[in-house]
């Protein structure tokens, strides 16, 4: 049962990071957000790709 949960917090917590990424990232390019907007988000988008790893159940 704690595989379960542990790997729906996981797909919410990438799917956080990908969302918030993409969407700081995309107001930085779009909105004229600050430069710091961009290297947020891309981290954001960094994290994502590393926390999608750390899923044991497919």
């Amino acid at each position: 049962m704690i595989t379960v949960f542990k790997a729906l917090g996981l797909f919410v917590l990438a799917g956080l990071f990908e969302i918030g990424g993409g969407y700081m990232v995309w107001q930085w390019l779009r909105s004229g957000k600050p430069l710091w907007w961009g290297v947020v988000g891309s981290a954001l988008l960094v994290l994502y790709g590393i926390v999608a790893t750390w899923q044991s159940t497919s």
